[in-house]
């Protein structure tokens, strides 16, 4: 699905764009949502696949229209708990660098969620926060 979905970026005509946004309607009355339970999937094949689909589409003004106006779409995307393995971390940082290399998102997303996508981008597919304790002598 996600070979037929992808448009590379030097063939966005209003008609092959407004075909594959009629090829993914045609997937399922809300083919967002239904690809987001898919990617919320325990098993790595499916929980991939469907961030492939999601990558595919990414660079795209309808897709990204529709993934900004689903409830909780961009947090998800930021979201690195969510992500169990190595493939999935990557998948996911795939999504994000299509996002954020597409000419169009900042505009359809908006500075915040820009933004918040391009440090996603810069931290990298691995990053996570360090959290920074200190033990003092005699506490209890």
């Amino acid at each position: 699905i996600s070979s037929l979905l992808y448009l590379p970026p030097d063939q966005h005509t209003d008609d092959l764009l407004a075909m594959t946004a009629s090829w993914f309607s045609s997937l399922s009355t809300q083919p967002l949502e239904l690809f987001r339970s898919i990617s919320t999937q325990p098993f790595p094949e499916l929980h991939c696949g469907a961030l492939r689909v999601f990558t595919a589409i990414a660079n795209q003004p309808w897709a990204q229209r529709l993934m900004i106006t689903s409830p909780g779409f961009v947090e998800y995307i930021i979201d690195r708990r969510v992500d169990p393995d190595k493939s999935s971390k990557d998948a996911k940082f795939e999504l994000v660098k299509a996002l954020v290399n597409s000419p169009t998102t900042a505009e359809i997303f908006g500075n915040q969620h820009y933004l918040q996508l391009r440090a996603y981008l810069r931290d990298g597919p691995y990053y996570v926060k360090a959290i920074s304790t200190v033990a003092v002598e005699g506490a209890k």
